[in-house]
């Protein structure tokens, strides 16, 4: 529903403006409507099966400072693990060893839900993903909600940042108050987790161990796997998305992952249809 504005002048002789916004917020109430019926959402079982990075920037008031996100999340528990920030967007070699070191104070993860460009996808990124056997599902282009568990989580770490109104400071006191953001969030009690909050969730969870063997196995899968659709396809052109399909089947097949269809969309009825 773009351009309406076009729309209206090419119609306007035979519809007036207020008919034809009627009919627009009648088209975007019905596709809203349809997106949210064909919304899945997908349970991860255990910790550390499937983490999820992404950047964002919170802007301070009244100063406008800048504080650059880079925040990591663990899926199944919504645990919150220590975030960079600073006044600028970090380099790929900073972000590497930020997951080195994530990886070293925690379990690494399976997977790596990621944004499909930028310094999440950096050469020295991969090279620590690959020494540690994780393996990277790249978000779709221009599809948000395939990270949507992330994207959440980044809008809970500004509305706490601007609640909290801070002001412009060194790059220490910068880390720390996203770390103590990361630590309120993780001790705040979820509904999708049944009361428990983050912390708990993810300390206390039964895991799943995956050793460099059984990793190997895992990706070769597969990788098997998405050469097999990409045959069957004829176009090499969809190996990203014949990857995703392939790891999304591994995870059902050996039930790490439930995914449930959002069952709480009633009937959408057009107005057209409706009368007093």
């Amino acid at each position: 529903t773009h351009d309406t504005g076009v729309l209206y002048r090419h119609y306007g002789s035979q519809v007036s403006r207020r008919q034809l916004n009627a009919m627009v917020v009648e088209a975007r109430n019905e596709h809203a409507h349809r997106e949210a019926a064909a919304l899945q959402r997908i349970h991860w079982h255990y910790p550390d099966l499937a983490w999820a990075v992404d950047g964002s920037e919170c802007a301070a008031e009244p100063a406008g400072d800048k504080l650059i996100l880079c925040t990591v999340q663990d899926l199944c528990s919504r645990y919150k693990l220590p975030p960079i920030a600073g006044v600028r967007i970090p380099c790929g070699e900073e972000v590497a060893g930020h997951f080195t070191r994530l990886f070293t104070d925690f379990a690494a993860p399976l997977f790596l839900k990621r944004d499909n460009h930028g310094v999440l996808n950096h050469g020295s990124v991969n090279e620590v993903l690959e020494e540690h056997l994780v393996i990277p599902l790249n978000s779709p282009t221009y599809y948000a909600p395939y990270n949507g568990a992330i994207e959440h989580t980044q809008g809970e770490f500004k509305a706490y940042l601007k609640g909290w109104n801070w002001k412009a400071g060194s790059n220490e006191s910068r880390e720390l108050l996203a770390e103590l953001t990361a630590h309120e969030l993780n001790h705040k009690p979820r509904r999708v987790l049944k009361g428990q909050n983050s912390c708990r969730a993810y300390f206390c969870s039964p895991r799943i161990t995956f050793n460099r063997r059984k990793r190997r196995e895992v990706f070769v899968w597969i990788k098997q796997m998405t050469f097999d659709m990409l045959d069957k396809l004829g176009d090499d052109g969809l190996y990203m998305t014949a990857w995703r399909i392939a790891a999304r089947t591994w995870l059902q097949k050996n039930r790490y992952i439930t995914i449930i269809r959002n069952g709480k969309v009633l009937p959408y009825y057009s107005s057209n249809f409706c009368h007093n």
